[in-house]
């Protein structure tokens, strides 16, 4: 049985690196973890990309389970004759159908919700495919959902045209976003919580995410996009606070993922497996020997899942400079390991090098690229620590007051947290657990234990994992690679 009081608005800060999210650039948000629930070890899943976590927090679960391997994966049912884009709103609306429903496959938060009498409403600056990703049944369900870059694509109609009434015209998008900003916290205060009033609201915030990628880490941009972000957090909080509201709506904000400075133009992992005498393809479908899903982490798409040549490409992936993590579904080192034990997965997954180098700005973490950042900008996707770790904090009437957990969590926590305080249970198919330790009545902090497995290789090669269990639900700490 629901409790038909609550309320939970989710606000996501795209890209937030905790140790960027300082007092100084984000009073507000600091001042509302301090009030509230902290977690200071709080860990993206992998790959440490937008869309995965995304589905993440709307299942509680790994990609393993959810399915959702990565930005760009390969599905030759959803899309034939190249990746699967999952940030190509009409793409995923098209391999869904192809996919009959299954293009996520365990319950979504919206349809949960929606059974139980409940219901999700979704305001996304970020990509068109993230923010279907959120929602995705949003229009069979008949609830709400808005892209700021396809008002076309949202749904229901009539309901985003109230809201664009109410809001006023959707800003012309720049990086910084910053206008974006303002406007996703706009669309919520003036329509979807006076004329809706949904169960959960998920609020998307793009920066600083954008402003990571296309002006640097730690750049003025940036950092105005930070600010910004946490002023219009700051109005949410204020409207909050004016309503009478502050114990009673209860307050989740995450991030996905955090970044690292680009430190080079593309690696050409294609071309260098083509010079090797690998054939390199669209897909591995088509007599090619391999296909790529990379940008700075992914992997390698093997024909016929042939083991001899697996073993080939992993051999002379390790002698490569630019390596970083790689592994397989039966290594030492391998996908469940990841949590992307999926039929989607690459047959070997790749990481490129990352470091703890210092950008002109002073942030620390470096990484090689495979797609087309301008160097200095950033960039996502892998295992370094600072990938790894995001942000999580609650307050509302539901959480402790003034508190730090330093247990592992992260976003696939979300969704059953929530569910549990709607009074409604976590599906069977969940990964992520209540964040019991968050809770006004929740009882002490789980314990957790660490453990670190190692792959060795070719030429002195060694990767290596670290990983946290809170029970049964598992956390990517940092992957690092050391060389003989």
């Amino acid at each position: 049985m629901s409790d038909p009081n609550t309320r939970i608005l989710v606000v996501a800060f795209d890209a937030l690196r905790p140790d960027m999210a300082t007092p100084d650039l984000m009073p507000r948000l600091n001042a509302f973890a301090d009030a509230g629930v902290r977690f200071s070890q709080a860990r993206s899943t992998f790959p440490t990309e937008t869309r995965v976590n995304q589905t993440a927090l709307v299942t509680g679960s790994m990609p393993a389970r959810h399915g959702i391997v990565g930005n760009h994966f390969m599905d030759r049912a959803a899309s034939p004759d190249k990746l699967f884009n999952t940030g190509d709103e009409d793409a995923l609306r098209e391999g869904d159908k192809r996919l009959d429903g299954k293009l996520v496959d365990v319950p979504v938060l919206g349809e949960i919700l929606a059974a139980a009498g409940e219901s999700l409403a979704v305001v996304s600056s970020g990509t068109p495919g993230g923010t279907r990703m959120l929602h995705h049944r949003a229009e069979q369900l008949g609830q709400f959902r808005l892209s700021l870059h396809r008002p076309d694509a949202s749904t229901p109609p009539d309901a985003i045209a109230a809201a664009i009434q109410a809001a006023g015209p959707i800003p012309k998008h720049a990086i910084p976003s910053l206008d974006w900003l303002g406007y996703t916290a706009d669309v919520y205060l003036n329509y979807i919580q006076p004329e809706l009033d949904p169960s959960v609201t998920i609020l998307w915030f793009c920066e600083p995410d954008n402003s990571y990628h296309y002006k640097g880490l730690g750049s003025d941009d940036n950092r105005a996009a930070i600010a910004r972000a946490d002023a219009e957090f700051g109005r949410l909080l204020d409207w909050r606070h004016a309503a009478g509201l502050d114990d009673s709506l209860q307050i989740v904000t995450l991030s996905d993922h955090g970044q690292l400075s680009v430190t080079s133009e593309a690696v050409d992992v294609a071309g260098a497996l083509t010079a090797a005498g690998f054939s390199v393809g669209a897909t591995p479908f088509d007599g090619a020997d391999c296909a790529l899903a990379l940008s700075s982490a992914g992997g390698v798409y093997v024909r016929d899942s042939d083991p001899v040549l697996i073993r080939r490409i992993v051999e002379w992936l390790q002698r490569q400079p630019w390596c970083g993590l790689v592994f397989t579904r039966d290594g030492a080192l391998n996908h469940s390991h990841m949590n992307i034990d999926h039929p989607r997965a690459p047959d070997i997954g790749l990481v490129l090098a990352s470091t703890d180098g210092v950008n002109d700005a002073g942030v620390s973490g470096a990484s090689l690229q495979d797609a087309a950042y301008p160097v200095g900008g950033g960039l996502h996707g892998g295992v370094h620590a600072k990938e790894l770790h995001t942000w999580l904090a609650m307050g509302g009437g539901a959480f402790r007051s003034g508190a730090q957990a330093d247990t592992p969590a992260g976003a696939i926590d979300v969704m059953p947290t929530i569910l549990s305080l709607l009074g409604l249970a976590p599906p069977a198919a969940v990964d992520g657990r209540i964040l019991t330790e968050a809770l006004k009545d929740g009882g002490p902090a789980p314990d957790f234990v660490t453990e670190t497995h190692t792959q060795t290789g070719v030429d002195g090669y060694c990767a290596n994992l670290t990983v946290s269990r809170v029970g049964a639900t598992r956390y990517l700490e940092r992957g690092w690679v050391e060389r003989g």
